[in-house]
């Protein structure tokens, strides 16, 4: 049931993404149109990276036989969908900035990993 609550919130961020991208300017949406933006854009990529985290959850499950519970692979795929987030924002990608959100996203799926 949340698989398809997330397949549906992502493809209604694209289309919001895609409306908003066809039909207005930062200057007319505002502050808060820029906030409902980055949250569909966060909302898109982590529907994204559910499925992405689900793919590599059943090739590592193959070899070690062990396997992530859900939960885990929501907090997995909410890091890895903010990253692009994080980048977004910096609006500067030089080589320090990458250097630093991959650390944060390295670090942060170790502790999801350790203690989640």
């Amino acid at each position: 049931m949340r698989g398809r609550i997330i397949l549906i919130l992502s493809v209604l961020s694209l289309f919001g993404i895609l409306f908003m991208l066809n039909y207005t300017a930062p200057r007319e949406a505002g502050v808060f149109g820029v906030l409902v933006f980055f949250t569909m854009i966060f909302m898109l990529l982590f529907g994204i990276m559910v499925e992405v985290v689900k793919v590599f959850q059943k090739i590592l499950k193959d070899k070690n036989g062990g396997n992530i519970s859900e939960n885990k692979t929501y907090m997995y795929a909410t890091v890895l969908a903010f990253g692009p987030i994080i980048l977004l924002v910096t609006r500067s990608a030089n080589l320090m900035t990458l250097a630093l959100v991959a650390v944060f996203l390295f670090l942060s799926c170790f502790l999801i990993h350790k203690r989640a």
